[in-house]
């Protein structure tokens, strides 16, 4: 049997993959101010930064594929 916090896991994960480079960024800077604060108990500092680093993760993944995007306009550009 699956528990709930893995379910919510994988449903955490399947949000952040379908969110935009602009909300995953906004995501992470209100993040960082809560733990900038220092007024989050442990646990809850723990799952900020976890989720902190799944949405670094997130907006990693859009600016790659943006920049292999943009290389291939150049390729495209160049072989003309």
């Amino acid at each position: 049997m699956v528990s709930k916090s893995k379910v919510s896991e994988v449903q955490e994960s399947t949000a952040i993959e379908s969110i935009s480079f602009e909300q995953a960024l906004h995501q992470l800077n209100a993040l960082v101010e809560k733990l900038e604060s220092g007024e989050l108990p442990l646990e809850e500092s723990v799952a900020a930064f976890e989720q902190g680093v799944k949405l670094s993760r997130r907006c990693d993944a859009l600016l790659d594929q943006a920049e292999q995007r943009l290389q291939v306009l150049n390729q495209d550009q160049n072989d003309r």
